[in-house]
């Protein structure tokens, strides 16, 4: 991914940075309660009870920040949208830059919402008894200055950064997984028209003597067995041990893994990786990982997964397509270890 794309889905809805607001008032509730229990006491009492306190409480505090915070998010909004801010680079330095982009409307945007704001405390506060002259000393010119200023800076800062942050991280995540559904899709499809396209060569030629490997001798701890190369979901090496895992278990076999990428049906099998050759009918799709890496799922009992590079995944690709049944392209891998096990008589 290397941009994220951005619907601003939680810019667009203010009523998120209102229930930030609304948390980050009682958290500090709860910490003045908790450190100065005495003067919230006293405070408590001078107002008459608990209901005039929180009467008083929701008319000086909360009702006009629900403005401050409403305004903030729709400026934001508006900001993205004025800027054509879109998309966000997905690397730490493009991250860094979209944060600091939004700085200065976080820093402006005091002027924006402390009229309103102050305006919506007066008409709760001074009810019914409005003095214009009052309204305009206290709550307007009183109000914009550097003192006050700064006592909103950091509440603003953390509520806008938080929320554009979450917008963000929110996007990303929705983009992901699109992407990740896209692929699964894409890969599912690229199987099935591979098993279409592997069953119209077949019905297409019946009775044409194959010059590839059909059958092999496997053993295991109950004993040994013949079995046709197309019932292998995979081949494998395990600690020098070449496996071939079926749906009756895995058996242990004579050939190597380099013998089979050149003796099995290029059409059929694949070297999907140094230690693994898959049978195309046991593939059941693919996914993007991590770090350019892919998650091969096969339709074993299990659900096996291979993890492949983003490299050999392109051929793989091409192969499920179909582009590469003469098997002339598929790219050979050499084994590691240096000798192969053969079975005991």
């Amino acid at each position: 991914m290397k941009a994220i794309q951005l619907t601003r889905t939680f810019l667009k809805k203010p009523q998120y940075a209102i229930g930030i607001l609304l948390a980050l008032v009682l958290l500090l509730e709860v910490l003045s309660w908790t450190s100065a229990y005495s003067a919230k006491l006293a405070k408590l009492s001078n107002y008459g009870g608990l209901v005039p306190y929180v009467t008083a409480l929701f008319k000086a505090m909360i009702l006009p920040e629900v403005c401050t915070a409403y305004i903030l998010v729709s400026l934001l909004n508006q900001y993205h949208n004025h800027f054509k801010i879109d998309s966000v680079p997905a690397t730490l330095r493009g991250i860094s830059r979209y944060e600091l982009s939004l700085l200065p409307i976080l820093l402006f945007s005091f002027f924006v919402f402390n009229p309103i704001t102050e305006t919506v405390r007066f008409l709760l506060e001074s009810f019914p008894d409005y003095s214009f002259t009052h309204y305009v000393k206290k709550y307007l010119i009183g109000t914009f200055t550097i003192n006050i200023y700064f006592r909103y800076l950091i509440p603003i800062l953390l509520i806008g950064y938080f929320i554009a942050n979450i917008s963000l991280i929110s996007d990303y995540f929705k983009q992901r997984q699109e992407a990740q559904q896209e692929a699964e899709n894409q890969a599912a499809l690229a199987v099935e028209n591979a098993k279409a396209a592997l069953a119209a060569q077949n019905s297409s030629a019946p009775n044409q003597p194959s010059p590839y490997l059909s059958h092999l001798k496997g053993k295991n701890q109950h004993g040994e067995l013949d079995f046709p190369v197309e019932d292998v979901y995979f081949f494998t090496i395990e600690e020098r041990y070449y496996y071939a895992q079926l749906d009756k278990g895995q058996y242990l076999i004579s050939k190597t893994l380099n013998e089979l990428d050149t003796d099995l049906d290029p059409n059929r099998f694949f070297r999907i990786k140094r230690d693994y050759i898959v049978n195309r009918q046991a593939v059941l799709n693919y996914a993007y990982w991590e770090n350019g890496k892919y998650i091969v799922r096969l339709n074993t009992p299990d659900r096996h997964e291979i993890v492949v590079p983003r490299a050999r995944m392109q051929e793989f690709r091409e192969w499920l397509q179909g582009s590469t049944s003469n098997g002339a392209a598929q790219t050979p891998y050499a084994d590691t270890s240096p000798d192969p096990f053969m079975l005991a008589s």
